[in-house]
């Protein structure tokens, strides 16, 4: 039992830091909360939480369900893709018209919707689902049923390693996030990577098709 849990457990924990360490939507989200000093743990514990949940999903069976279905794990990718070139446009508008600075800013408060906001991220993104769902549940039911658990809970924890490491570091640069330009910067900065990210899974959608 012991051995089984250091090695599922650790591949659990490599396979997640790996995806996880990878930018994503809800990494933007928490940076832009941690650089200016919102409200930033109540969005790393929607993050980990919908993490914590969709992996169990996968694991338990509903990654091995959707990665046998090609033609759902195609609508999800194209999904994907739509979120991600939605979410970088959100935040190229936001650096065109000068409003990347965060009102919580400016008024030490609670930016509106920024729990909802987080919420959706963690459940309703695509993206989410087909790291945490598909990839890391379809390789965690594959494992005998008995030791599951072990390579589920390392991928958990390489979530929550990763978004409070994340959301610490990020508190740690607010000096450099006092005027609009860094901000509108910043925002510059996620609309392409958003963008890349969405060539990428259009990407997987073309391989996909031709397999």
């Amino acid at each position: 039992m012991t051995f089984y849990f250091n090695t599922l457990y650790f591949e659990g924990l490599l396979l997640g830091i790996g995806l996880f360490a990878a930018p994503g939507p809800k990494d933007t989200l928490v940076i832009r909360q941690g650089v200016s000093r919102g409200p930033v743990w109540g969005v790393v514990a929607i993050c980990v939480l919908a993490d914590i949940v969709l992996i169990a999903l996968g694991v338990s069976g509903l990654g091995s369900v959707l990665s046998s279905r090609p033609g759902l794990v195609s609508l999800m990718l194209l999904g994907g893709a739509l979120y991600l070139l939605w979410f970088g446009g959100q935040r190229l508008l936001a650096c065109i018209r000068d409003q990347s600075m965060p009102a919580a800013l400016h008024a030490g408060g609670r930016t509106p919707g920024l729990l909802r906001n987080a919420f959706m991220l963690g459940f309703a993104n695509p993206y989410a689902w087909l790291d945490t769902v598909v990839l890391i549940g379809s390789i965690g039911a594959a494992k005998p049923l008995d030791q599951q658990t072990f390579f589920a809970s390392g991928a958990m924890t390489a979530s929550l390693l990763w978004f409070v490491v994340l959301a610490l570091c990020s508190q740690r640069l607010t000096v450099l996030f006092r005027s609009h330009q860094v901000w509108r910067l910043l925002d510059a900065g996620v609309a392409l990577l958003m963008v890349y990210l969405a060539y990428m899974l259009v990407g997987d959608f073309l391989a996909l098709q031709a397999a």
